[in-house]
C-alpha cells in the first residue's frame, strides 16, 4: 500500500463500516410557492451505525432544520410527486475511486510514456494530498499506537 493510500485508509477508517451520504434536495417544479426551484435544501442520511437518521437544512432566508428518524421520509414527504428529488453523493463510491487513485503505482522505463505516466501520478498524489493534508495528518495521528 503506498504512503498516500495508507494516509487516506487511516482518514477513511473512521467511517466504517460505511460514511453517511450527503444530499440536496433538487427541486424542478415549486408547488407551493415558497422555496423556488434548483437546490432548495441540503441534508445528510447518517450510518446505519448511526441509525441511518437524517438531517435537512432549508437554503433562503428562512432556512430551518429538520431531523429525521427515518430519513427515506424527506423525499416521500417533500417530492410533491416528483417536483423535488433527492439527489445522493455518492461517497462510498468517490472514496473507492480516491484509494484507488491513491494505490496507482509509477510506472518503469525511460521511454516518454511512462514519464508522462509517472509525472500525472506525481501531480495528482500531490494534489490529493494537499487538499486533505490537514485531515490526513489529523487521522494518521490518531491511528498511531500511544
Amino acid at each position: 500500500m503506498s504512503g498516500l493510500a495508507a494516509q487516506l485508509a487511516a482518514l477513511f477508517a473512521q467511517f466504517q463500516p460505511e460514511p453517511p451520504t450527503p444530499y440536496v434536495l433538487r427541486r424542478d417544479i415549486d408547488v407551493s410557492g415558497v422555496s423556488g426551484t434548483g437546490v432548495v435544501a441540503e441534508g445528510c442520511v447518517f450510518s446505519t451505525a448511526a441509525g441511518s437518521r437524517g438531517v435537512t437544512r432549508w437554503r433562503g432566508e428562512r432556512g430551518s432544520t429538520v431531523a429525521w428518524d427515518h430519513a427515506v421520509d424527506v423525499e416521500s414527504i417533500h417530492g410533491h410527486d416528483g417536483a423535488t428529488s433527492v439527489v445522493l453523493l455518492p461517497l462510498p463510491a468517490m472514496i473507492h475511486a480516491l484509494t484507488s487513485i491513491a494505490e496507482l503505482g509509477q510506472q518503469r522505463g525511460g521511454d516518454e510514456w511512462a514519464r508522462g505516466w509517472n509525472e500525472a501520478l506525481r501531480a495528482v498524489h500531490g494534489l490529493v494530498g494537499r487538499a486533505l493534508a490537514s485531515h490526513l495528518a489529523a487521522a494518521e495521528e490518531r491511528a498511531e499506537p500511544s
